[in-house]
């Protein structure tokens, strides 16, 4: 990870590519999330970077972070996931009551519904993640 600190860092010394702009990019996004680097490499190994950078544009980094939606639901926590798919995958898939606050739950949440359904429930933010995407 500190490696791709100091490579940001120095991004800004690199000719001007499309490539350098979109690193640069990234590199900012993930200043807001560097906190949850190890906790988010500990599910999404390879997707650690673009997981983070999903999270950086959805909450800053902000654990605690609440958004809320004109039809009254709630978004949480770092991914801020909705309560309506919070209550779902209490239901269907956990069987359990999760707290999506908790960092740990919240990250592991969003690569179970990453990897079995895609990155569609983010899309919200996609204007600001897209850029960095690979898949779905």
């Amino acid at each position: 990870m500190i490696e791709l600190f100091i490579g940001c860092s120095l991004l800004l010394q690199v000719e001007i590519t499309e490539q350098s702009i979109d690193d640069y990019f990234l590199c900012n996004h993930l200043q807001d999330v560097k906190q949850w680097y190890y906790k988010t490499e500990q599910y999404f190994e390879n997707d650690t970077l673009f997981a983070l950078a999903v999270m950086s544009c959805e909450s800053d980094g902000r654990a605690k972070a609440t958004g809320y939606n004109r039809d009254g639901s709630i978004d949480q926590g770092l991914f801020q996931f909705n309560n309506r798919t919070e209550k779902w995958l209490e239901k269907d898939i956990y069987n359990k009551d999760l707290d999506m606050y908790d960092v740990e739950t919240n990250i592991k949440a969003a690569r179970w519904l990453s990897f079995y359904d895609g990155w569609h429930h983010w899309n919200s933010s996609k204007h600001c993640w897209g850029r960095y995407a690979r898949s779905g």
